[in-house]
């Protein structure tokens, strides 16, 4: 397996753990599960999202350039960042907090959705 493979699997690997726990955090979330409280729940997060930027840095470097739809994600991950803060931090409300989290999911399959058919429109390819 070339270098290349392994950091695309480690990146992919990533972005799977990254997904799946912040569905469970939203999910706790909505719930007001003490467990968001946890030291490992406020410590993994950052682990697993250094391990996917860097393995994505790896990549680009790999690419040599940044196409359009890398551009893309990065902008969506822009926003996606802000969503899930204001999702588990900044939310004054129950329901803004809900909200957030909805939106952040719906960025976050956008981003899959960009990887996977490396098309800028990702999804909205269809309406758009």
């Amino acid at each position: 397996m070339t270098t290349y493979a392994i950091f695309k699997h480690l990146h992919m690997t990533a972005v799977l753990a990254s997904g799946a726990f912040f569905l469970l955090r939203g999910l706790w979330m909505m719930q007001e599960s003490s467990l968001l409280n946890a030291k490992l729940v406020r410590i993994l997060p950052h682990v697993i999202d250094t391990v996917l930027l860097i393995s994505a840095f790896v990549l680009i470097g790999y690419l040599g350039s940044l196409p359009l739809w890398v551009q893309v994600k990065i902008g969506a991950l822009f926003v996606y960042i802000m969503l899930g803060m204001m999702a588990f931090r900044f939310g004054k409300s129950w329901g803004v907090r809900v909200l957030a989290f909805f939106l952040a999911l719906a960025v976050f399959a956008f981003m899959l959705s960009v990887a996977i058919s490396k098309n800028p429109q990702g999804y909205l390819a269809p309406l758009l």
